[in-house]
């Protein structure tokens, strides 16, 4: 299972797990677990809290979010699932939104698929990119939403005060700052390419039946339905 938290406890020794047996050992685990859990759903409520505003602005209230939720993609596999802090469903495509937590300046690596973290004293850290690691969860999202030709993105936020992003960092790594305008230009890219506004409703139903756990209750910033309207040409 893919997990976009970065975790800063220490891990449990795996010593000292080994020396665990039986009810002992169950016990141990599941309060791991347990506690490991608990911190995501809050990471993934105080993230929802933080961009539903952003979202309910450019989106005209037209937005449905769903927090904590499993995509299974690869049923069977060693990794079958990827964990997402939030998906927020609009009408001009879905985004798949994650929070790090990392601390430093964060510049591209030496491919797509890595980025560079550089610390206050020069050290330099080697991660996966956020955007590598959501790539299942997108990637299966297109599939089961391609009836309705709708764009699917991944989003990595970076709400920390002390991480810098690099000015070439890739598109979709993002300070909370940069997320209005980063949806502004999706919504600009959509309306000069599609006829019509997604049904958010029917989207949010479709992820509900066909990924897996879909996490809390979706919650829509404005019920109403009115989707279906022609865009405006853009002169």
């Amino acid at each position: 299972m893919r997990d976009p938290i970065q975790k800063r406890e220490p891990a449990s020794h795996p010593l000292n797990d080994r020396m665990r047996s039986g009810p002992d050992h169950l016990a141990h685990l599941q309060e791991r677990d347990s506690v490991l859990g608990a911190r995501r759903r809050r990471i993934c409520r105080r993230l929802r809290r933080r961009i539903a505003p952003i979202f309910g602005r450019v989106c005209e209230s037209q937005v449905r979010f769903r927090e904590d939720v499993t995509v299974e993609h690869a049923p069977g596999t060693a990794n079958a699932t990827t964990l997402v802090h939030c998906l927020a469903v609009t009408s001009f495509g879905v985004f798949v939104v994650n929070y790090y937590d990392w601390r430093g300046e964060v510049r591209p690596g030496t491919n797509e698929d890595e980025l560079l973290v550089i610390d206050d004293l020069g050290g330099v850290t080697v991660n996966t990119s956020p955007l590598r690691r959501a790539k299942p969860a997108v990637r299966h999202l297109r599939s089961v939403l391609s009836q309705h030709d709708c764009p699917v993105e991944s989003i990595a936020l970076f709400a920390a005060a002390d991480c810098r992003l690099h000015p070439t960092a890739p598109d979709g790594v993002l300070a909370l700052s940069d997320l209005h305008y980063f949806l502004r230009t999706r919504l600009i890219n959509f309306r000069a390419t599609h006829a019509r506004y997604l049904d958010a409703a029917r989207l949010d139903s479709q992820i509900d039946r066909t990924c897996g756990h879909s996490g809390e209750a979706s919650r829509a910033i404005d019920a109403r339905a009115v989707l279906t309207h022609r865009l405006r040409k853009i002169r």
